[in-house]
């Protein structure tokens, strides 16, 4: 699956926090460390399988339950209308 961060998008992090600013939306994000994880994996156009596999990883957590915290992160993101 080919995901595309939205154009436009401004990112700053701040205190192990990320936040996004969609201007065009005039809305605020912000991402705690396990989502600006996920994020910098999705920016990087990296997928979902490697995004939860560098989670897992960083987090030491088992495999499966990273894809399953990546997916359905990328379901709250594309609800935001942060991915396209």
């Amino acid at each position: 699956m080919k995901l595309i961060v939205k154009k436009g998008l401004a990112s700053r992090r701040i205190a192990g926090e990320l936040f996004i600013v969609d201007a065009a939306g005039s809305r605020l994000h912000e991402l705690n460390g396990t989502g600006a994880s996920i994020w910098a994996s999705l920016a990087a156009g990296r997928g979902p399988r490697e995004a939860a596999a560098a989670l897992a990883e960083e987090y030491d957590v088992p495999p499966a339950e990273a894809a399953a915290d990546v997916a359905d992160f990328i379901k709250e993101l594309k609800e935001a209308g942060l991915l396209e």
